[in-house]
């Protein structure tokens, strides 16, 4: 018996079936006693009798369902069709949401990389830059990171003999970020400790791309040196292709920092970079990292107080508003694969209703309700995974042209959109659901057909099964989440339509735009670049296609810093109580470049230079706010708080307000002011723009040559029109409005074809219905609205509850918008509209069937 028992074990753990194993057990040790019972040993692998039908009524299953795909070609077709356009949208929608939330960095262990922010613990701008001294204490005093680096972006002007010069985005970091990121250089070496501090070599680590485009690939780059924001740099190493981190970056230099030079809380330009150690989570480095920020304000109370500090993921450096927006798109488009999948529900549902004789017929020759089920389920399965291939290649296409929306404002390197293991089990996931859901309904429903009264029926061979509240309940959850999508699209069709009509108070029509970045080593202080700048603006002038040019710090509608200053006969107690407005450096040409006409007073001219009267212009918001008494004419201002060495400037002259915050900055304020560019603190960066008399971009070549008669090292960048200036800066509305109205595009077809389903199938249950009441003298208006108030009924109920789900989804719209509130009437209001008349025109034409009816034909039995 021993024995007995160590063979069956055996055979267990060798793979055989096990209740193939139990009954070759038990005959043996009834063998003795009844022979008959004896049965051969079962070999590994071979499969039971029992698991044998199950996989033959799997394949029976689905065989019979690819017969009804072509028995019924016109309805599966349908089905096959709607899958399809629901799960391509999915697909392509999943991939954008993860790229951008669940990828993550494309490193080993990228998951344990994090980012360390200072924060203001009360205030309006909580998020800080960490300071250098804050950054050594913490470097010391942690114990939760293997490895913390300091990085600070910038954009480097690279330069050489190996071609003209050009502009890159660059990352200034501490010794240590690649082991960090656990990265290092396709070829050539990373940055060493020592190369941090200032009087190390300079180093430069380059981009693959850079590599390819500008050196040719060469093998010998190692030893190469090149120029880069004035300095001579030698050339290390190069990183893998792709890398760009932490954004799009191409160039990597170290981070040359001096403590003693620099006075602590002066220099808050730093982020942190740092990798968390084994056996330690984000909540433990967050807590200690805090703690050391307490400590820090307690012991510098001057430069630390009120700044704490926090631990996060790097790939959620997005913010939460776009993680927001991101899961609301995923919303929308699940909402849509529900509506598809309702669709195929009522699809079948009709279908089931003229297959009840048959099921019946199984039933009565003992089919089981299961079996049955499964076999209507494999059917609709079969459907789905057609409709899943049809999907994918829909949802390739898709993000294909979500790509080329992106091209002009590119996401991070490390956002990518390209389908992965995710994707592809989530479409395989929503595939199955959705077959589930679609087809549970129509099986339950066919299944419970009584088997008398079906067989019974059979004069016109119709059944006893009839669509149920469900499939109203259905319908009518289609038109909620039509209407939310609907509203959604909306809100961006007319934001779209606000800005390509708004009368923006300055020209955007044949303005050439472009960006020069001066290196500190060649302009170290305000007088030497103020000088290139007035050198640089007569030969920009002097360009032949060129009415108008002028030089500025920023342009309308990009957005200009925050300024604290005072006003002349005000008194301030605190800190806090000095006003703020947006600053703006410009030359005399600025405004009528842009064809903003000055509403009082006099614009800035060749007089105002550093030896005179120094001078401001304001808007119309700024004198609104602070000048609200009287004309502004001859007011003072004076920069910063209580800076008694600043010199007072005067009001020369009002200007329309030019978007200074930006042209969808719906938080901050318009107020602004603008000074000489011979006047004011001048920076390295400054946008240049010329008004032409036809295509702006024509001029390039010609402006790129004026740069270079001044500086050859120095490259222009960001060459685009100032409609091209507009459209960067609304790149959320134009990705983000276009998903969303393909999305409510979609949903309000597939509702209105399913409210047309539904109700074209009702009329065909009751045409003997109708037919009678017609016989007994019923008006055709009476049988029309009797037939349509089914439709009506869905269409208030899923308008109702639409509209509120459209409140919930409009929040964090709110941040693409521009110029209309999330919950503008208007759009609300014509949803509505749109939505009814939609569902009473899908009611109303297979509704309008009733009144063909010959009653003669409706009750003569087949």
């Amino acid at each position: 018996m021993h024995d007995l028992d160590e063979e069956y074990d055996s055979l267990v753990h060798a793979g055989v079936d096990v209740w193939q194993a139990r009954r070759w057990y038990w005959a043996q040790v009834f063998g003795s006693v009844i022979p008959s019972l004896k049965r051969r040993r079962p070999q590994v692998g071979q499969p039971s009798r029992k698991s044998a039908m199950k996989i033959e009524s799997v394949f029976q299953d689905v065989r019979f369902g690819l017969r009804m795909l072509h028995k019924h070609p016109g309805l599966s077709f349908a089905a096959v069709l709607t899958f399809g356009l629901g799960i391509g949208l999915t697909t392509a929608i999943f991939s954008i949401v993860n790229g951008a939330l669940f990828k993550g960095l494309p490193f080993e262990e990228a998951d344990r990389v994090v980012w360390i922010e200072s924060y203001r613990r009360t205030g309006d701008q909580p998020r800080v830059n960490t300071t250098l001294h804050d950054f050594l204490d913490m470097r010391a005093q942690q114990t939760v990171f293997d490895g913390l680096c300091a990085v600070t972006m910038n954009t480097v002007n690279l330069s050489g003999e190996e071609g003209r010069p050009e502009r890159h985005g660059g990352l200034f970091t501490s010794v240590g970020l690649f082991e960090v990121l656990n990265v290092q250089p396709l070829i050539g070496r990373a940055f060493i400790e020592g190369e941090d501090s200032p009087d190390a070599e300079n180093v430069i680590l380059i981009g693959y791309d850079v590599w390819q485009d500008r050196f040719g690939g060469a093998s010998d780059i190692i030893g190469t040196t090149v120029w880069a924001n004035g300095t001579q740099h030698t050339v290390i190493g190069v990183m893998p292709e792709g890398f760009m981190f932490p954004d799009r970056e191409q160039l990597w230099l170290p981070l040359q920092f001096d403590p003693a030079s620099v006075q602590r809380g002066d220099d808050r330009s730093y982020g942190l970079v740092a990798r968390l150690a084994d056996g330690v989570i984000l909540e433990q480095a967050h807590a200690q990292i805090e703690t050391i920020a307490s400590r820090l304000e307690r012991q510098y109370p001057e430069s630390n107080e009120n700044i704490g500090a926090n631990v996060r993921s790097f790939t959620n450096l997005l913010g939460n508003d776009m993680n927001a927006l991101l899961l609301t798109m995923l919303g929308a488009v699940l909402g849509v694969m529900m509506i598809a999948s309702v669709n195929v529900a009522n699809l079948l549902l009709a279908r089931a209703s003229v297959r009840t004789r048959e099921i019946s017929v199984r039933t009565a020759l003992g089919a089981g309700r299961t079996r049955i089920i499964l076999q209507l389920l494999t059917e609709t399965l079969v459907l789905a995974l057609a409709g899943g291939l049809l999907g994918i290649g829909l949802g390739y296409a898709g993000l294909e042209a979500f790509d080329r929306l992106t091209i002009t404002e590119p996401p991070p390197f490390w956002i990518t959109f390209e389908p992965d293991h995710r994707v592809m089990l989530f479409v395989i996931a929503v595939t199955t659901l959705s077959a589930v859901f679609a087809g549970v309904l129509p099986a339950w429903q066919a299944s419970k057909a009584s088997v008398a009264e079906t067989l019974k029926d059979h004069s016109r061979g119709s059944s006893s099964l009839r669509l149920s509240r469900v499939t109203g309940a259905l319908v009518a959850t289609e038109f909620a989440v039509s209407c939310g999508l609907l509203i959604a699209a909306g809100l961006m069709i007319k934001s779209v339509v606000e800005l390509k009509t708004a009368d923006l108070p300055f020209a955007t029509d044949n303005i050439f735009t472009a960006r020069i970045n001066l290196t500190a080593v060649e302009h170290p202080d305000t007088a030497s670049r103020a000088l290139f700048y007035e050198e640089l603006l007569p030969r920009l002038e002097a360009i032949p296609e060129v009415e108008a040019a002028t030089l500025s710090d920023g342009l309308p509608a990009s957005g200009n810093g925050m300024r604290t200053f005072e006003v002349e006969g005000h008194t301030y107690g605190v800190e806090e109580d000095f006003p703020v407005a947006r600053g703006g450096v410009v030359t005399p040409g600025y405004f009528r470049t842009f064809k903003a006409g000055v509403v009082q007073g006099r614009a800035f001219n060749a007089m105002d230079v550093g030896g005179s009267l120094p001078v401001v212009v304001v808007n119309e918001t700024f004198v609104r706010t602070f000048f609200p008494d009287g004309s502004p004419l001859g007011r003072r201002i004076r920069m910063g708080v209580r800076d008694t060495t600043a010199k007072w400037l005067t009001v020369v002259g009002v200007v329309p307000d030019m978007k200074m915050e930006g042209i969808n900055n719906r938080q901050g304020s318009p107020a602004g002011f603008y000074v000489p560019i011979a006047q004011g603190s001048v920076g390295t960066f400054a946008s240049i723009a010329a008004r032409t008399g036809g295509n702006p971009t024509t001029i390039t070549a010609d402006v790129r040559d004026a740069v270079a008669s001044l500086d050859p090292n120095l490259p222009i960048y960001d060459v685009m029109s100032m409609g091209g200036v507009i459209r960067k800066e609304m790149w959320q509305l134009g990705i983000f409005g276009s998903v969303f109205m393909v999305l409510g595009v979609a949903a309000l077809l597939l509702a209105a074809v399913g409210l047309y389903g539904v109700m074209s199938f009702a009329v065909t249950q009751r045409t003997q219905e109708m037919g009678v009441r017609m016989a007994l003298g019923s008006p055709s208006g009476v049988l029309l609205a009797l037939v349509m108030r089914r439709g009506i009924i869905q269409l208030v109920i899923g308008l109702a509850i639409g509209m509120c789900i459209g409140v919930i989804a409009a929040g964090p719209l709110q941040m693409v918008l521009y110029e209309i509130d999330a919950r503008d009437p208007t759009v609300f209001g014509v949803v509505a509209a749109t939505l009814a008349a939609t569902g009473l025109l899908a009611s109303a034409i297979p509704a309008s069937r009733v009144t063909r009816v010959d009653p003669v034909t409706a009750l003569t039995p087949e």
